[in-house]
């Protein structure tokens, strides 16, 4: 049954009551329903009959009592809160926070115009944010199993990201589940039947679903897809499981883009993405598509992404957002050709790897650039930051905002302390020591 406005539910582990107040959307599970009560307004998803198993209630109980992954990648799960029911009838659902749809908006809204699309900070911030809440998730022992568009919004401005639909969430190759996910998402073995929802599976669901954020489009989209007259279930797993062949595989072209205007977007797009990023797609559907143990890893896109993300320029002419990475020796506007200046780098090294940061005057040496493991909830603070020096604003340095004095080591080999508070111009060759971990300036 639906339930009616008006209808009162309750939650079974706290008996509060909640009234129905009107319906919010439909999905092939079941109905989201907005629900008020003593404590505010919240969301219930309640499940068609059919979904409201006994499987299904003990998995939603299960969810209750484990709660999201710990920390900000775990705030971002639109988690179930209890498990609601009404007197006398055996359907059921969950309560869970309400989302903020004037905030937050799905690919979807973006593609129609309904909501403005994301600049290219923001679009690395939600590459960033999906990847490393899903990365938690998968630590804590469990596999999404429907990682899609349709289960994630983003705020098109500052690029937070909200995880909706957690009701499928499992224990890794161990819970059974009602869905094994969206078709167009799931990894080729699943669609051909030879495999499970796993972590290994979701990697491959995140990487499609990274590929529709930055390019707008499906992967395995291209000439095979496009001459196949009825979209049929036979002609999906054809496309996704017997035969996936990536749009821009360097070596097989035999699924290339159709030189048709509909596709336009795509090839348009897939331009746009830095050299790195083309790289770890490749890699995602070219091996990762045969090779599941291969695929890239959530740790691997989450540190790219914040990487793009600090060395994005603004054109001087037109202020379009571009992005540059360490294979560009020279960069011009995507949009006008301007050629743009490139500051000078900083590179940190240290046990976590390397990363490369343009000095531009708007940079900030963040905790993360100079602590290879960071918490969370830390990693975003600062550490330092490009400064203007008020008597000669054509000069740049470099101000160190911790509470620990850096050593530095001038081109000369001589070395001193920058302690708390101080600056350093920025001069080509100077070296860093920032508690262990070590950087240097470089044009």
């Amino acid at each position: 049954m639906q339930l009616r406005v008006g209808q009162k539910i309750q939650t079974e582990s706290t008996g509060q009551e909640f009234t129905v107040k009107k319906k919010l959307g439909e999905g092939g599970q079941g109905i989201v329903y907005l629900v008020e009560g003593a404590q505010g307004s919240y969301a219930v998803k309640w499940y068609n009959r059919e979904q409201s198993t006994e499987d299904q209630k003990i998995s939603i109980r299960y969810l209750v009592h484990q709660g999201p992954p710990k920390g900000n990648a775990g705030k971002r799960f639109i988690w179930p809160m209890d498990l609601a029911t009404v007197p006398d009838d055996d359907q059921f659902g969950y309560l869970m926070p309400l989302i903020d749809t004037g905030r937050f908006a799905e690919l979807g809204e973006v593609w129609a115009h309904l909501k403005p699309a994301p600049g290219f900070p923001a679009l690395c911030e939600i590459s960033y944010q999906a990847a490393n809440s899903y990365r938690a998730l998968h630590l804590s022992g469990h596999c999404y199993r429907d990682i899609s568009s349709g289960n994630l919004m983003f705020d098109p401005k500052s690029g937070d990201v909200v995880i909706c639909d957690n009701d499928n969430v499992g224990i890794n190759r161990q819970s059974q589940c009602q869905v094994l996910g969206t078709p167009e998402y799931m990894a080729p073995e699943i669609v051909m039947g030879t495999a499970d929802p796993s972590t290994d599976k979701d990697l491959h669901s995140l990487a499609v679903l990274l590929f529709y954020l930055w390019v707008w489009h499906h992967p395995m989209h291209g000439e095979i897809e496009y001459n196949i007259r009825s979209w049929d279930l036979p002609a999906k797993k054809r496309v996704y499981g017997e035969n996936p062949v990536f749009i821009f595989d360097p070596k097989d072209r035999s699924n290339q883009l159709p030189n048709d205007p509909e596709y336009a977007t795509a090839k348009k797009r897939w331009v746009y993405c830095p050299a790195p990023l083309k790289e770890l797609f490749t890699r995602a559907f070219t091996v990762g598509l045969k090779q599941p143990s291969h695929r890239v890893t959530e740790g691997e896109w989450q540190s790219l992404f914040l990487e793009l993300k600090d060395n994005i320029l603004a054109c001087p002419k037109c202020k379009a957002e571009n992005m540059w990475d360490a294979s560009i020796q020279s960069l011009n506007c995507w949009h006008c050709k301007t050629s743009i200046f490139l500051p000078p780098k900083m590179i940190f090294s240290h046990t976590g790897g390397k990363h490369v940061l343009l000095l531009n005057k708007d940079a900030k040496i963040l905790v993360r650039h100079v602590n290879p493991f960071p918490s969370e909830e830390e990693s975003a603070n600062l550490a330092g930051q490009v400064v203007q020096n008020p008597n000669k604003p054509n000069v740049w340095g470099i101000r160190n905002l911790t509470d620990a004095s850096w050593t530095i080591t001038q081109p000369d080999g001589k070395t001193s302390s920058l302690n708390p508070q101080s600056a350093i111009p920025i001069n080509p060759e100077l070296k860093f020591d920032i508690q262990g971990t070590k950087a240097e300036i470089v044009i």
